[in-house]
């Protein structure tokens, strides 16, 4: 493996997605500790959790958000970023669970 992403949240899977299209033939690997990627949009469980500006700052320049709403709560979050990492076939190189 050329490189190791560290973390599979917003900043990892954004990480992903430039080497896949920026940087033909190198390999890599996404290692995320926990079960599920998302990073704090899927580890954080209060009441009300959202952004806190609105999904078109927020979101991957290459990733069309779909939502009606202007800012997005935890759950849509994280639907949006599992979207972004199928839809850019980038599952194939993430590792969940890795300590």
């Amino acid at each position: 493996i050329d490189v190791l992403v560290v973390g599979c949240g917003i900043s990892g899977i954004s990480a992903a997605y430039h080497i896949s299209k920026h940087c033909r033939g190198t390999t890599f690997a996404v290692l995320e500790r926990r079960a599920k990627l998302g990073g704090t949009w899927s580890f954080f469980k209060y009441p009300g959790i959202r952004t806190d500006s609105d999904v078109f700052s927020f979101g991957f320049g290459w990733k069309r958000w779909e939502s009606d709403n202007i800012v997005a709560p935890a759950k849509d979050i994280c639907q949006y970023l599992d979207d972004a990492v199928d839809e850019h076939g980038l599952r194939q190189h993430i590792r969940l669970n890795t300590d």
